[in-house]
Formats: structure tokens, sequence, C-alpha cells
């Protein structure tokens, strides 16, 4: 209640006294409908968040599909060793203290990856449930997604998350950093030698953190993608730590809603950073550091080309076909490449400058103010902005089974980030979690993804 209407009241109660009680009365009657308010508001704006639909998640061969029982009794869900000592179905709905769940899970060497694939490929995809899920449905058949995945370790987790994902009609690109070993790079492309549709980037970096070659990494998987016999309808780009939280057949769903749309995250106000596009930097070796980084120089960037207004975003985005071919064919699109060689961490900037530019057409692009707009590729928890069951690494949450009943009530198609050797219970319970949804064919609400302010309309698309 006003401060200046409290001190009304209490005037008029000690000029006229016996009125007093019921002044206060009143008084007292204000304050609680003041209070009422304010929980009602709270609870609406909880209310209002977007949120998944839930789901029962706990499948076993009793009351799964052939299909589904046969993954479970060979090990192709989750990982093997924590079958009989996880409750997935209790551990996505209540959230439990992280310490009740399994700390480790054995870890599948490169030396054994690499084995396994020239000793067969066949074999390969068979042990590793690369053949786990039913066939897939006409309607995602005509509706192939592309997706891009960057990684320098941990080739065991990278399978796991490809996996998941996998389809023989999508197609992928593994973009591995130059830094990594050479055990690695062998190994992964051993991999893809035996999946199909499955390749290892024409051009691959040695990635700098913040740096340059970062964005280049994406591009380089771009161009392969399109040239490919695969004519995938979007791509979506990722670090090997994510994990999906949407089945195939969900994204398919969802992206058909887009109509053309790009999912581009967008910021001119909070989180802009100038610094980073008006000032050169470069590539440097500090004398005790262990890799490269980027500086800051005192020398000034030039503007950025043809008038483009600079907008911040996330690496990682869903994107069109129509969006891709501009970036690797129209000679703006390539003039704001070049002058990104001299940003920190351009890969945050041209993404989202060029779906949000007025200056040219761009497919799919958004006019309007990039704040907006949702941002639904990917999930993170940032320190500050939400809880987190474990820790922080660099203001990102890494994800462990506390926060799973969270994870799987967003609307993101995917989540960032895990380790693998980082409470893998949580990466355990969400491949049962999503390889459920694919099996029983479900789809979850799409009520909101239809309101969301960035669709194409269909009597405006160009097919």
């Amino acid at each position: 209640m006003n401060r200046s209407f409290r001190r009304f009241l209490l005037y008029s109660a000690r000029k006229v006294g016996r009125h007093r009680a019921l002044l206060f009365t009143l008084m007292m009657f204000s304050m609680s409908v003041g209070l009422f308010l304010s929980i009602l508001a709270a609870l609406s704006l909880s209310f209002g968040r977007p949120q998944a639909n839930r789901l029962a998640v706990h499948l076993t061969a009793g009351d799964a599909t052939p299909v589904g029982a046969e993954a479970y009794a060979r090990g192709w869900v989750g990982f093997p060793a924590l079958h009989s000592r996880v409750n997935c179905s209790q551990a996505l709905t209540d959230p439990k203290r992280n310490f009740m769940y399994p700390q480790a899970v054995p870890r599948v060497t490169l030396k054994d990856i690499l084995a396994q694939c020239r000793n067969s490929c066949k074999t390969f995809a068979e042990n590793n449930g690369f053949n786990r899920h039913p066939k897939v449905t006409k309607e995602e058949l005509h509706f192939p997604i592309a997706f891009i995945i960057l990684f320098h370790k941990d080739l065991d987790q990278v399978l796991f998350l490809l996996r998941a994902i996998y389809r023989p009609h999508n197609v992928y690109c593994l973009s591995v950093d130059l830094s990594a070993t050479q055990e690695l790079i062998e190994a992964t492309l051993a991999v893809s030698g035996c999946l199909q549709n499955v390749f290892v980037a024409s051009k691959l970096e040695n990635i700098v953190y913040a740096g340059f070659s970062r964005l280049m990494a994406d591009v380089h998987c771009m161009a392969d993608l399109f040239s490919h016999r695969v004519k995938w309808n979007y791509v979506i780009n990722m670090p090997g730590q994510q994990f999906p939280l949407k089945s195939n057949l969900e994204m398919v769903r969802i992206l058909k809603l887009y109509n053309g749309a790009n999912d581009v995250l967008g910021d001119i106000r909070s989180r802009y950073v100038p610094r980073r596009y008006l000032f050169k930097h470069h590539v440097m070796i500090g004398r005790n550091a262990s890799a490269p980084t980027v500086a800051e120089s005192v020398h000034l960037n030039p503007p950025p080309p043809h008038g483009f207004r600079i907008v911040k975003g996330s690496a990682y985005n869903t994107l069109s076909r129509a969006f891709v071919k501009m970036v690797l064919r129209h000679q703006w699109v390539k003039d704001l490449i070049s002058w990104s060689r001299d940003v920190e961490s351009p890969d945050e900037y041209f993404w989202a400058t060029l779906n949000h530019a007025s200056e040219v057409v761009v497919p799919g692009s958004f006019v309007g103010v990039p704040e907006n707009k949702p941002w639904i590729t990917s999930y993170t928890a940032w320190q500050g902005l939400a809880k987190c069951a474990s820790k922080f690494v660099r203001w990102i949450c890494i994800f462990s089974p506390g926060d799973l009943p969270n994870l799987v009530s967003q609307v993101h198609l995917f989540a960032n980030k895990f380790y693998i050797d980082h409470h893998p219970a949580a990466l355990h319970c969400l491949d049962q979690y999503i390889y459920n949804l694919t099996v029983s064919g479900t789809v979850r609400g799409l009520e909101y993804y239809r309101a969301l302010p960035f669709l194409v309309p269909y009597d405006n698309f160009d097919e």
C-alpha cells in the first residue's frame, strides 16, 4: 500500500478518535488485498512460463514395444552400467541429491573405438546402438535435418550424443579441433566411415577460444552440408557437450512450424560488449599461456561493411537452408565474415547480426527488437540467473541429476552442457527419456511453438 496513504489514515485516526478502530481495520484490509494481488501476480508469472508437457519416462522390457525392449536388453539406451543402479523415472520427476547417484561410468577409449571401426563397421554400429531406433515416419523422411558437432575431446561422449540424434536420412558434419590428439582425429574419421551420412568436415580449424577460427569451423561444415546429396531443411550446430531435449519427430514438427524462419539469439542491450568489435583483436601466445588466446589491441576496428548494425547472440543456432545459402554465396555476407576476422568471439556476433539485418533481405530473418524474440535452440543455466545442482564452469551450469526435472520442462531443442565424467546419470536418464519419446511416437504439445513471434506466415512463404 502507498506510504502516503497509510500516513493519511493514521493522521485521520488520531484526529477522529472514535473512528480509529474502523480506520485501522480499513488499513489492514487494504494491506491484505495488496499482498493477495502480489501473490496472484507471482503465480500468474510462474504459470505463464513456457514448459514442455511431462511424460511418464520409465520404460522396461515388459511394457515397451519389441524394438524398445530389445534396445534396453542390449544396453543401447543410456549407460549399461547404470541400468540397475538408477531409477530414471524418479530422477526425472523428483529432484534428489546428486550423491545418491553413481558418480562415474566405464569409459570407452579411443583405441577401442578405432579397433571396432577397423574390425567391422556393421559390428560397430550394432554394438553401439546406432540401429536402435524404429523406422522413421514419412513425415521425418520428408524433412531431413543437418547437424554440426564441434569438439576436441571425449569422443565417447560425442558418440553418446550422436546416437541420440542419429537417423540415417539426416546428415551430420563432425568438426574436430585440430588441436586434438592425432588418435582422436583418426578415431573420428573411422567412425564417420562406418555411419551413413556422417562425415568429418573437409576443412578443419585449429580453434582458438573466442577467435575467428571458431566461426569458420561452422562455415566450413555448412559449405560441406550444402553440397551434400541430402537436401536438408535446417541445420543445427552444437558442441559435443550438448544433449537433445526433444525427439527427432518433435524437432521436425517444431521446425515445420518455423516455415523458413531462423532461431537466432539477439541482444543489443544487456550483454552487448561493444569493445569486442570496436577494437581489433589478434591471436597471440603469452609467455605463460598453454594455448593461443585472443588479445585486444589499441587499434580501432573499421565500421562493419555495408552499414550492418551489430547484434550480439550465440554461437549455436537453428538456420534454414536458404539462410545458409546466403552465407555461402552473398558478397555482402562474405564481406561481413572477412570483417569479423578481427572481432573477439565473432561467432557470437556474425549470426545474430545477419539474422537481424535490415540492410539486406535475409531469408528467415527477424527485423523487430532482438530481445523481443525467444531463442529455443539451446537451454543454458547461467550463473546468477538460474539454479544449478552441481557447479558452474565459465558461468555455465554443468548439468547433473538434480537438474533433470527442470531440464525436461524446458521448451528448448537441446541443453548445454554436460560432462561425461561429471554425474553421468544425467546423460543416462535424458537418453532414456528421449528414446522413450521416440519409440512411443509421442509428440508433446506444440501450442507454445505455434505462438512464437519469429515464425514465417505460410501465406507469405515462397516454396
